[in-house]
């Protein structure tokens, strides 16, 4: 049922997603506007961070293990190389799960979208990153 995935490409998926969001939302990118976005302070936010932390933690390593499956799943139903194979899963998780999800749920809310643009974003940058990783210790 579940194809062979490379424990090394999960590891460092995960790894980069963490990577990509410290750097997405750092005070050098787009970490201002999304606090601001969020109706929080900085402040705030940094209390928050070891409570949220664990779970994101968690959830980079579990979107690295599923993305590394649905990988291998469609690099053997196309035939593409696993870096290919692995930038269209992901581009794919992005626009019909992930991007549509954040979407639904940030048209509903009513403070600012920017945070919604900003998420978005990270999503998006976050799953090709990983799907580029993973696919590159696919063999």
């Amino acid at each position: 049922m579940f194809a062979s995935v490379s424990v090394w490409g999960v590891v460092m998926g995960g790894l980069s997603a963490m990577v990509v969001g410290m750097i997405w939302y750092s005070p050098y990118l787009f970490g201002k506007q999304w606090t601001k976005a969020m109706g929080m302070s900085e402040k705030e936010m940094t209390a928050r961070r070891p409570k949220v932390l664990p779970a994101v933690i968690i959830g980079s390593f579990l979107t690295a293990y599923v993305l590394s499956l649905f990988t291998v799943y469609l690099q053997a139903f196309t035939n593409k190389g696993f870096i290919m194979s692995g930038f269209d899963t992901a581009v794919l998780a992005w626009v019909g799960l992930a991007g549509t999800a954040l979407l639904a749920h940030g048209l509903w809310e009513e403070r600012s979208k920017n945070a919604l643009y900003v998420n978005l974003g990270n999503r998006l940058v976050t799953l090709v990153v990983m799907g580029l990783i993973i696919g590159s210790f696919l063999k």
